[in-house]
């Protein structure tokens, strides 16, 4: 007899990381709050100290007094839960499309790992556990996109998890859009009326940019590999040398990037027939001056930037994915709601951890680096759709003598170039730094804001449109390896080949090529090929 165990995501505060982000928001895997009964005294204290510490009369921020420019007024003890469940009242002014079911998913995990980190945020545990459930049980909120400044935090948009929490609005539930009350009725969840604090605790923090960055994160580290490959197929195809992937070279520049993405190529190319060797391409390729003191050579000794610089123009982005991975990270494990308890020091702090400037910052990096392979992969695409630099037919139309009948009759990967280019230019428009557009808002209290939200919103929608661009770029390198002679290429090259043959077939007659573009881009994001 087997035994299995199943594991589950342990939402501790401190640990999570993206990859459970993503199984948990993604591939369904349950959650739990850690068993350690030190974890939920401290949960308690933290409660008890704030009570405790309201009840003195003593002003606390967005908990005895208004919110924001507002916080002047101070409210009685026995108003504020009131108080909370107004500020989720008036913040329901999302706008746009909701957010899918899957990062609804995520929005609930990130936030609930804030809250429970170290009672910081000093909710009452059945809070905690109602939004354990309501993630169990996928019952998802629908986040509308627009309306957060990502300062205070994602204010609106968790406005929508915390009156949910409630019984309001409206839920995903088994592949529909219900209101949130039929969901409860048929998962038996009972609805939880928030109470002092509470609605900051859940709203005033990052976790909106921080669940869609952790998903998009994921996706853009698979193009690495996959822009890689494009480089290493566009230098078998061009003939290419193998000079500048030897490990030695990147090893003098610096860069872990480079080196990674200088390695993959290499473990590609060295087992093909196409790329040479160096020193055997001076020897059969390069004309010997014998006694002259000049000779014009039919080849080049060097090839175009786009092949030759590719580990150092990818080599940016693994290393720009390193750190926006290690600050997604961060931002994940952190309390970042606003004022924080510190049952430790016995005090309150009034503070700004909801402010997103590192989930914006990497968002934006990340925005610039997937501009550059994206420009890259035009610029190959050019090389090999090109007779002129490929040395095979104008836009890779199959080989045919002039007398044929259908000669003149075949454009090829003409408009698929186009197209390669025009998505391209649609990729730089996204390279603007979203955190370089914070204007002051409500009463000039939120007068530096860090627009985290917005940030990693185009960089989610960004990385579907290289991988559009990749999908096209593969077909017109896949028809170059037919026309140049599959059994020359590297073994990975041909495997890749077959794969998408699956997809779509060698074009000989001219045919629309946007179902199998589309095809292609999706095995993109799902296949292990690429590693």
């Amino acid at each position: 007899m087997r035994y299995f165990v199943v594991t589950m995501t342990i939402i501790d505060g401190n640990s999570l990381t993206i990859e459970d982000v993503n199984d948990v928001a993604i591939n369904g895997k349950k959650a739990a709050l850690p068993t350690d009964k030190k974890f939920w005294e401290r949960m308690e204290k933290s409660r008890k100290f704030l009570l405790d510490y309201i009840s003195t009369g003593v002003p606390t921020y967005g908990v005895t007094t208004d919110f924001g420019d507002s916080c002047y007024k101070q409210i009685s003890v026995d108003k504020a839960g009131e108080l909370q469940r107004t500020i989720v009242a008036y913040h329901g002014i999302g706008l746009g499309p909701y957010f899918d079911h899957e990062t609804g998913r995520a929005v609930i995990l990130c936030r609930l790992n804030g809250n429970v980190k170290g009672g910081h945020s000093a909710i009452r545990p059945e809070l905690a556990r109602k939004m354990l459930e309501l993630l169990n049980k996928d019952v998802i909120p629908c986040i509308p996109q627009l309306g957060s400044v990502g300062a205070s935090g994602d204010l609106t948009p968790l406005s929508y998890l915390a009156a949910v929490i409630m019984g309001q609005r409206k839920v995903y539930y088994k592949g529909k859009i219900v209101p949130t009350m039929k969901a409860f009725k048929a998962e038996k969840i009972e609805p939880l009326l928030i109470e002092a604090k509470e609605g900051l605790a859940i709203m005033n923090g990052t976790s909106v940019m921080t669940a869609v960055a952790s998903l998009a994160i994921k996706k853009a580290e698979r193009l690495a590999n996959i822009s890689d490959f494009l480089s290493a197929v566009t230098s078998e195809i061009t003939r290419g040398k193998d000079t500048p992937f030897v490990a030695k070279v990147s090893q003098i520049k610096n860069h872990k990037g480079q080196s990674e993405s200088a390695a993959y190529i290499y473990k590609i190319i060295k087992n093909s027939k196409r790329v040479y060797k160096y020193e055997e391409f001076l020897k059969t390729q390069i004309e010997k001056l014998d006694g002259r003191t000049f000779v014009k050579q039919a080849n080049k000794i060097q090839d175009r930037y786009s092949i030759r610089c590719s580990p150092q123009i990818n080599g940016v982005y693994r290393d720009t994915l390193a750190l926006a991975r290690q600050w997604i990270t961060e931002e994940i494990n952190s309390a970042n709601d606003n004022p924080l308890v510190d049952i430790d020091a016995g005090r309150i702090y009034n503070t700004g951890n909801f402010y997103g400037g590192h989930i914006c910052a990497s968002c934006d990096y990340m925005r610039t680096a997937l501009a550059n392979i994206s420009d890259l992969s035009d610029k190959q695409a050019e090389v090999i759709i090109d007779g002129k630099f490929s040395g095979l037919p104008d836009n890779l139309t199959p080989r045919i003598k002039d007398t044929d009948p259908r000669s003149g009759l075949r454009l090829g990967f003409k408009a698929a170039q186009i197209t390669i280019s025009a998505i391209r230019g649609e990729v730089q428009s996204y390279c603007y730094p979203i955190s370089v557009t914070s204007a002051p808002t409500e009463a000039i209290n939120q007068d530096k804001v860090s627009m985290g939200t917005i940030s990693a919103r185009k960089f989610a929608e960004q990385i579907n449109l290289v991988y559009l661009q990749f999908a096209t770029h593969l077909l017109a390198a896949m028809q170059a390896v037919d026309l140049a002679g599959y059994d020359d290429f590297s073994p990975f090259t041909k495997e890749v080949h077959d794969q998408v043959r699956k997809m779509s077939k060698f074009v000989k007659d001219d045919r629309p090529l946007d179902e199998d573009a589309t095809k292609v881009a999706e095995w993109l994001k799902v296949t292990e090929i690429f590693g």
